[in-house]
């Protein structure tokens, strides 16, 4: 039966090329331009190292310090330390929480000077490397006993440890931050820029006073906060608990008070959590995604239903031979459904290939954002992203989906002809 199949999907190749191209590459098309929305949902919030736990993560990215009275008076900035450590930390549902700068530029040479090169640095603390997990070629994240003193400890990426030391062997050696020493605690693999939160070239700490606030204007500095829970089912605890960390907080706080819009957000609202005085408006975003996927099925299903109706056409005098000698139209139908799924299959290998051509070629321009412009590292494609499961079960779906949208009603149509007028059209 497998084989007859294949025969008939040849012999429909060999009496009408044009057609079948046309439709094969029609599916690719269809396929490429759904799988890169696939792929670039997948890097953007999937579980991918070193952002291992983004299904279980929640973010404050944003606080706005406002007069109570007016809330028009006021300002909004980042969150900080000080903020994680009064609303946040200890809340019950909490794993464990740590606050982070964005990469910025800094100067980093080895002890003598020599070897200068400019790297993205991130200022956090020691519970990061609990939230995030990276892959450390030597040593590991800096602890609690690395707090303090008049010297830095830092984590490199791995080609700013080759850059200055030929080796990513570099713990216990020592460099120039912004021309201060620092002693290397570990070294880790380079992270992609895909990753909006834990890239960066070099990490390091930030004050521990930084998680003391003097004054309001101590709760919003420039750092972004990750909340990991121990499950995605205690999010609504944990919000509950800093909702109520903070009206403490706002009421000791005269006629000032801090908002968090919202927040804190899963991982999709704080990737598209642009503007720091106002959240993303996820019922829009989560509709234009479902438009897209919509319109990108329905044209080429449309446009394919055409071609299909086209090849029924010339083909009904073959189904008026066959239903003369007993096929059934439920028998007719499932042999066109079958030869129309052999040729979406083609298709989608094709597209799935070209995606991933598409999504190489273009990933600067699908993954740039307000935050990696400018920065200094790469954007590599997570093979996780690209080579997943679900990618491939999606691909194979939207096939299926693709060929009962384009050849259904055709072959139905066609099968609904009577024996001698489909003779006749012959």
């Amino acid at each position: 039966m497998r084989k007859q199949l294949f025969a008939q999907v040849w012999e429909l190749v060999r009496n009408q090329p044009l057609l079948t191209c046309i439709s094969v590459l029609g599916t690719a098309f269809a396929i490429t331009m759904i799988m890169v929305i696939v792929i670039v949902w997948q890097t953007k919030y999937a579980d991918l190292v070193p952002e291992v736990n983004r299904s279980r993560c929640l973010y404050i990215s944003a606080v706005g310090v406002q007069q109570k009275d007016n809330k028009s008076y006021g300002g909004y900035s980042s969150c900080s330390p000080a903020f994680m450590k009064r609303c946040v930390e200890g809340v019950p549902g909490v794993e464990a929480c740590t606050a982070f700068s964005p990469a910025t530029d800094a100067l980093v040479s080895l002890s003598d000077g020599g070897q200068r090169v400019k790297a993205d640095i991130s200022y956090t603390d020691p519970a990061y490397w609990h939230v995030f997990r990276f892959d450390f070629l030597s040593g590991a994240g800096f602890t609690e006993a690395d707090w303090g003193g008049n010297r830095l400890s830092v984590v490199l990426c791995a080609s700013v440890a080759r850059h200055l030391f030929g080796t990513t062997d570099a713990v216990g050696q020592y460099i120039l931050l912004n021309r201060r020493e620092a002693r290397v605690v570990g070294v880790v693999k380079d992270v992609s820029l895909t990753a909006k939160d834990a890239y960066a070239q070099v990490w390091t700490l930030y004050p521990k006073e930084d998680q003391t606030a003097n004054g309001i204007n101590d709760y919003a500095t420039y750092m972004h906060v990750a909340i990991l829970a121990h499950s995605k089912a205690d999010f609504p605890q944990i919000r509950e608990g800093i909702t109520k960390r903070l009206a403490d907080l706002n009421a000791g706080l005269g006629e000032w008070q801090l908002t968090i819009m919202e927040q804190p957000d899963d991982i999709v609202a704080h990737v598209n959590h642009i503007w720091s005085n106002v959240g993303p408006d996820m019922s829009m975003i989560y509709l234009q995604y479902a438009l897209a996927l919509v319109i990108i099925l329905l044209v080429p299903s449309l446009n394919l239903c055409g071609l299909s109706s086209s090849r029924m056409q010339q083909r009904t005098a073959e189904l008026g031979v066959r239903k003369a000698f007993g096929a059934t139209r439920g028998v007719l139908i499932r042999q066109m459904l079958n030869e129309n799924l052999v040729l979406s299959v083609v298709g989608g290998i094709v597209g799935l290939v070209l995606s991933y051509a598409s999504v190489y070629v273009l990933r600067g321009w699908l993954f740039t954002n307000n935050q990696n412009v400018g920065s200094s590292g790469e954007f590599s494609l997570s093979m996780g992203a690209l080579f997943s499961p679900t990618v491939f079960v999606l691909a194979f779906l939207f096939c299926v989906l693709i060929n009962l949208l384009s050849a259904w009603l055709p072959a139905w149509m066609a099968t609904r002809r009577n024996i001698v007028e489909s003779l006749y059209d012959h």
